[in-house]
């Protein structure tokens, strides 16, 4: 196993609920409690769990924008959120994210070349270099250069979610966050863009931590699954290992809840669960 590429190391995650009562003490609830984890280069992490489970406020975290309240997180060895501002700038390009909804993620005022190099204008790239990652990002995710020119209602969903790679793209970064990056789309586009990241995984050596409910696309997408559960890591391993021989209850819980090919088998695991 190569060196880690992504380390988290036992990180906690309090959020401060509402007042039950005038002048009693705000209640907190542990979102994250003591995750750890890694990513090695080029490997895909598939991170599942019921809603609520934290994934999302871990996939923030990894992304520098949800800070913990304990524990590190560490990109290349640096930890996230003790580098000065500059530094931290200097370091994003090396792990960009793609989020769920591809219709609320790109701006419909802009066109697509300017959404795409979005994450280019930090680090003073000129316009002429610019324009030639563009064209490359658009190309490596299926479409033209021509693309650049419209809008995002001009598109498909599943051509929206391959604007939102080519911008994810465009920095060249080594690990991509993905949240949930397929589950708003029609179940034949979900085969398409899933088979895209596969091959831009290939080709580029691209890491992924692969935030989904779907144990389906995990189990096609990742090398390596961790089950969260309110907020603790319960099980972790390869992928066949952990859904194909599950250890945790709760696992078998989320394995017998996904809804298979076969409708009475799953009726009577349930029964049986």
């Amino acid at each position: 196993m190569n060196a880690a590429l992504l380390r988290v190391e036992g990180v906690v995650r309090d959020y401060r609920l509402p007042r039950t009562r005038l002048l009693g003490t705000a209640p907190r609830r542990r979102a994250l409690d003591g995750v750890s984890l890694t990513i090695a280069p080029g490997e895909c992490l598939g991170l599942v769990g019921e809603s609520g489970s934290g994934k999302s406020t871990l996939a923030r975290m990894v992304m520098g924008v949800e800070p913990p309240d304990a524990g590190r997180v560490l990109l290349m060895g640096r930890d996230l959120y003790r580098l000065p501002a500059a530094e931290l700038r200097a370091l994003r390009r090396h792990f960009q994210m793609v989020f769920q909804d591809p219709y609320g993620s790109l701006d419909p005022r802009q066109r697509v070349g300017r959404i795409v190099a979005e994450p280019l204008h930090a680090y003073h790239v000129g316009a002429e270099e610019t324009s030639r990652r563009v064209r490359a990002a658009l190309a490596a995710v299926g479409l033209d250069a021509a693309a650049a020119a419209k809008y995002p209602h001009e598109f498909s969903g599943g051509q929206r979610q391959r604007i939102a790679i080519a911008r994810a793209l465009i920095t060249e970064p080594a690990l991509v966050v993905l949240d949930e990056p397929v589950s708003a789309l029609d179940v034949s586009v979900q085969a398409q863009v899933l088979e895209l990241l596969l091959d831009l995984k290939r080709r580029r050596g691209l890491a992924y931590l692969f935030v989904s409910h779907d144990l389906a696309v995990v189990a096609h997408m990742a090398d390596r699954v961790a089950v969260l559960q309110a907020g603790r890591i319960v099980e972790e391993g390869a992928v066949a290992g952990v859904l194909g021989r599950p250890r945790d209850a709760y696992t078998r819980r989320l394995l017998a809840a996904t809804l298979p090919a076969d409708p009475p088998a799953a009726r009577a695991r349930l029964r049986g669960g």
